[in-house]
C-alpha cells in the first residue's frame, strides 16, 4: 500500500511541473549557394576606382521550398571568383555584395549583406562573410534576387569575367507537446 501511495504522490508531483515536449526536432541546411557564372566586366579606364556589376538570379525554387516549409534562412557568405582576364583580386581594397528582391513591386529594402574593408583574397577567389544575420526568406519568397557586386580599388584595364556565389544556411525546428 505504501508503494502505491508513493507512486500516486510521485505522479501528482510530475503533473505540477511544466509540460515537457514529447518531440523536439531540428534540422539544419548546410551552406548552399546560388551561383551566377560568367559575369562580364568591361575594361576600365585608368581613372576608375570601382567595379559595380548587377544581375538577377531567378532560379530560387529549392530555397523557396525551404522557406515555405518554415525554415529560417540566413545569408552566410558571398564569393567572387575570377574566371578569365585576371588571375586574382589584389586590386580590391574593399568589397560589398548587396541583395534586393527581383520583384519590381516588392517593398523589401536592398540589403548590404556582405562587405569587407581591406579584404584578403585566396588565389582567384574573394570570399566575403555575411556582415549580419538578416532573414533571407522574404527575399527568396519573391522568386528572384538582384545581386550587386561593388569592388573598390583600381580595377584592371582589361575586360574580365567572374563567377558569383551567394550562399545561405537554414534551420527549422519543430516541437510537439503532450
Amino acid at each position: 500500500m505504501r508503494s502505491s501511495l508513493s507512486f500516486v504522490v510521485g505522479v501528482a508531483g510530475l503533473m505540477t511541473l511544466p509540460a515537457c515536449p514529447l518531440l523536439d526536432a531540428s534540422a539544419d541546411v548546410q551552406e548552399t549557394c546560388i551561383s551566377y557564372p560568367g559575369v562580364q566586366v568591361p575594361a576600365m579606364p585608368a581613372s576608375a576606382r570601382m567595379v559595380d556589376q548587377s544581375f538577377t538570379v531567378g532560379n530560387l525554387d529549392s530555397f523557396k521550398t525551404l522557406a515555405d516549409q518554415g525554415f529560417t534562412l540566413a545569408f552566410a557568405k558571398g564569393t567572387v571568383t575570377a574566371t578569365s582576364g585576371i588571375s586574382d583580386f589584389t586590386f580590391v581594397t574593399s568589397a560589398q555584395l548587396s541583395v534586393a528582391s527581383g520583384d519590381p513591386s516588392s517593398t523589401l529594402p536592398t540589403l548590404d549583406v556582405f562587405d569587407c574593408d581591406g579584404c584578403t583574397t585566396s588565389g582567384s577567389a574573394l570570399t566575403i562573410d555575411a556582415s549580419s544575420q538578416t532573414d533571407a526568406a522574404p527575399y527568396v519568397e519573391t522568386g528572384s534576387l538582384v545581386v550587386s557586386v561593388v569592388l573598390a580599388g583600381t580595377p584592371p584595364a582589361v575586360a574580365w569575367s567572374m563567377d558569383v556565389d551567394v550562399c545561405m544556411t537554414g534551420q527549422a525546428s519543430y516541437q510537439l507537446g503532450d
